[in-house]
């Protein structure tokens, strides 16, 4: 019995598989605190977890590169349309997904679905009441290519990116007014944005229409979408010098009747390679 609670010895570096597996959850934006616990459960020291966060993080910087332009912009195909306001770089995209890739999709996510979380914590329980399936962790053939979809179309390569993720919201559920950035120099900036940054662009699909309510409104312009099968929303959380936009913050009203499926992606400022797709 002693044996089994001995301490693990003291591991000082990490090895290649663990190095990649660090690098795999810097890509998908995963919580960095909880990956240094899992480390230093392994027995690694802090000193080898330091020296393997700096070997693996990335350092590719998507301000610089210019990624307030992405390609799809400067295509300016027929179905995107961008919202008339200087507030915000806010757009909506037509027909981005068929009516057979949203049916796909919605039927993965019913097998994935947990309670929404949030990265803050908040004193209002109906604050976001939705449920979300991790597409990302899937291996999955369908999330996959719609991931990349949505990296092609928006014209930003992957590793600038997080893991896509899906929402489904029932009768009665809602995410009240938020930013999807995080807010510099807070404990949750860094466990969420310390090595991949802060958020760029957003790009949100609905995969499902036909309900009542579930309007995502931009709050600092009072504009609503209604939800509208296939159809991107997508919009730059960022101000034109690289800080955090407060006109981004937008909420998921509560559905009153059906349900509503979003499919949702986030890039971030730091990445490996290049930024664009061209």
């Amino acid at each position: 019995m002693s044996r089994m609670n001995s301490p693990l010895p003291e591991r000082h570096e990490l090895e290649p598989s663990r190095l990649k597996w660090l690098q795999d959850r810097m890509r998908i934006a995963t919580d960095m605190a909880e990956t240094v616990e899992a480390l230093r459960g392994m027995g690694y020291t802090d000193l080898a977890i330091l020296t393997g966060f700096e070997a693996m993080r990335p350092r590719g910087d998507a301000n610089q590169q210019g990624v307030a332009n992405p390609p799809l912009l400067r295509r300016a195909p027929p179905n995107l349309r961008k919202v008339d306001t200087d507030k915000l770089d806010l757009y909506l995209l037509d027909d981005f997904l068929s009516a057979k890739e949203c049916a796909r999709l919605v039927a993965l996510c019913a097998h994935h679905l947990r309670p929404s979380t949030l990265a803050y914590v908040v004193k209002d329980d109906a604050f976001r009441t939705s449920t979300t399936a991790d597409l990302c962790h899937l291996k999955s053939p369908v999330a996959t290519s719609i991931d990349d979809k949505i990296c092609r179309t928006l014209g930003i390569r992957a590793a600038y990116s997080e893991g896509i993720q899906a929402q489904r919201y029932d009768v009665g559920q809602q995410f009240k007014a938020h930013c999807d950035y995080f807010e510099p120099g807070t404990p949750v900036y860094q466990r969420y944005a310390g090595v991949r940054g802060n958020r760029t662009w957003t790009f949100m699909v609905y995969l499902n229409d036909g309900m009542e309510g579930g309007a995502t409104r931009f709050t600092a312009i009072d504009y609503a979408v209604q939800p509208k099968l296939g159809m991107a929303v997508l919009w730059n959380n960022q101000k034109p010098d690289g800080t955090p936009n407060e006109n981004t913050q937008h909420a998921g009203e509560p559905v009153t009747r059906g349900h509503k499926v979003i499919i949702t992606k986030w890039f971030r400022v730091f990445g490996d390679g290049p930024l664009f797709h061209e």
